[in-house]
């Protein structure tokens, strides 16, 4: 079980009839109660400090009980769905960055990510949270070996593109008429030697300010744009 709250996340997992077990909600929060009620869902009136109790002080008057969000297996990205765009996350661990990337991906019509068993954010009520609700609709896919994961990709027909500072292709350069994996690795340590080895192309972000790093969700952003 998960608790999830705030007002978009718990309106698109009405919308996406998730197994909502417990439901705690405001008395002002009219609109809220007025879907609750459109989808028979039961519910709870309480007050503001129970809220803040049970999840923190940004539930902006709503939260749930929620079970497990639901994850994929590797094989969910090997059907024959056409110029399919994924994202594999390499040693990501900061849950607001995985929030935010879940909330990219789905805008950009990202079909899933992929991250690893080891070293990477488990999806948390945070993480949750800062998806505004793209959790809901955004498959993940945990493995135990992201460099088998990725062999597995490309023989199934994916091109592998790692971003790196010292990447050495434009991404408007590569064809978007096929299946793409992107590679995002962590702030701290980037991508493994063993993913760059496997990658067909490697990427860089060009920049022209002070500062030569960017946070990996707004690096993952610009480039699923790219891709989009």
């Amino acid at each position: 079980m998960i608790k999830i709250y705030g007002k978009n996340l718990l309106k698109e997992a009405i919308l996406n009839k998730a197994p909502l077990k417990e439901i705690y909600v405001l008395n002002t929060e009219r609109k809220m109660i007025d879907l609750l009620n459109e989808h028979n869902l039961k519910y709870k009136i309480t007050d503001k400090q129970t809220l803040n109790n049970l999840f923190g002080n940004n539930h902006q008057g709503i939260g749930a009980i929620r079970a497990d969000y639901k994850t994929y297996s590797l094989d969910y990205f090997f059907s024959e769905e056409s110029e399919k765009r994924i994202l594999i996350l390499d040693g990501l661990n900061d849950p607001q960055n995985f929030g935010a990337i879940i909330r990219t991906a789905d805008a950009f019509n990202f079909k899933g990510i992929i991250l690893g068993n080891n070293r990477s954010v488990p999806i948390t009520s945070v993480v949750a949270h800062v998806s505004t609700g793209a959790i809901e609709y955004v498959p993940i896919c945990y493995v135990n070996s992201l460099a088998n994961a990725v062999k597995q990709l490309k023989e199934n027909g994916y091109w592998i593109i790692s971003a790196e500072a010292f990447g050495n292709t434009n991404i408007t350069d590569i064809s978007l008429d096929r299946n793409i994996a992107l590679i995002i690795g962590s702030e701290g340590f980037g991508i493994s030697k063993t993913l760059l080895k496997e990658s067909d192309y490697i990427v860089s972000i060009g920049m022209k300010g002070h500062v030569n790093s960017l946070n990996a969700s707004v690096s993952a952003g610009i480039l699923m744009e790219k891709l989009k």
